[in-house]
């Protein structure tokens, strides 16, 4: 049975989880801006893949985005599928929720990729290291150096992250 006043309270973070969460909301951001996807789609994407559900009214608090908004990329993304509608149980409201597959396929791209782009990142500083610093090849490495710690903090946040939910899906 769904808990409804668990389910409607909790989804504010507060302190550190809240800065970890906006790391992962400005990547989620990024990433859809270099594939040319709708920011508000990304954005409410983005919640729901950290929360793993959340009401309309929820996303609303969370986005700042505008009720007709919210609904209209809950449309959109019930359309691909990645997320569920469920209804919450003697009321009027609805829960977006992950589909399980969805999740971990995210997840697992997700942190592949940071995988990939930080060992390639890694070799490139090597190679300009060696260029004792012609055309600022030294200034290029520490650039991609600062690259490679934001790219492990944004691994250990997902981590850590995805370690709580499955804490509370086992409490759940």
């Amino acid at each position: 049975m769904i808990d409804k006043k668990h389910l409607l309270e909790n989804h504010i973070f507060e302190g550190k989880i809240k800065e970890y969460e906006q790391i992962l909301i400005d990547f989620v951001l990024d990433s859809g801006r270099a594939k040319s996807v709708d920011p508000n789609l990304q954005l409410v994407l983005g919640y729901i893949g950290i929360h793993k559900r959340l009401t309309q009214k929820q996303l609303k608090d969370l986005t700042g985005l505008s009720t007709g908004t919210i609904s209209k990329k809950l449309r959109d993304i019930l359309a691909l599928r990645v997320v569920e509608k469920k209804r919450i149980p003697k009321t009027n409201e609805y829960l977006y929720v992950n589909t399980p597959e969805s999740y971990g396929n995210i997840a697992d791209t997700t942190l592949e990729d940071f995988t990939k782009i930080n060992e390639f990142l890694k070799k490139k500083i090597i190679e300009l290291e060696k260029l004792n610093d012609k055309n600022g090849a030294n200034f290029l490495a520490k650039r991609l150096k600062g690259l490679t710690k934001t790219f492990e903090t944004v691994q250990k946040i997902w981590s850590d992250i995805e370690f709580i939910f499955t804490q509370q899906n086992k409490e759940n």
